[in-house]
């Protein structure tokens, strides 16, 4: 995906000042874990989060997420939603996940 497409560069429309105290989280993230509890095995995994403008003319955050196996690459879990800052500075978070289960939330940043 582009840099334009996640709503960073220079060709991106321009920042709605509501999400620009978030504007360090737009692009797309990915790293590698380690997951474990005590009645599974230990497992390795990758994962990539994707924080994008919404294309709207309103302070939205788009995001998703996905988990993959390491090394197989098979897929484990995906989730996506919307970030939406508040004026009051609390941040309003809906996901959906693939397994059918939707979180929301209100986060309140100190």
């Amino acid at each position: 995906m582009e840099g334009s497409e996640l709503g960073i560069g220079a060709d991106a429309p321009p920042l709605h000042p509501g999400i620009a105290p978030l504007s360090y989280l737009l692009g797309a993230w990915t790293g590698e874990g380690e997951g474990g509890f005590p009645t599974i095995n230990s497992f390795k995994y990758g994962e990539e989060l994707r924080f994008s403008q919404s294309g709207k003319k309103q302070p939205v955050i788009a995001y998703s997420q996905r988990t993959w196996k390491l090394p197989s690459g098979e897929p484990m879990h995906a989730e996506s939603g919307y970030w939406r800052p508040r004026p009051d500075g609390s941040i309003e978070v809906v996901i959906a996940q693939s397994t059918g289960l939707v979180e929301v939330q209100v986060l309140n940043i100190l």
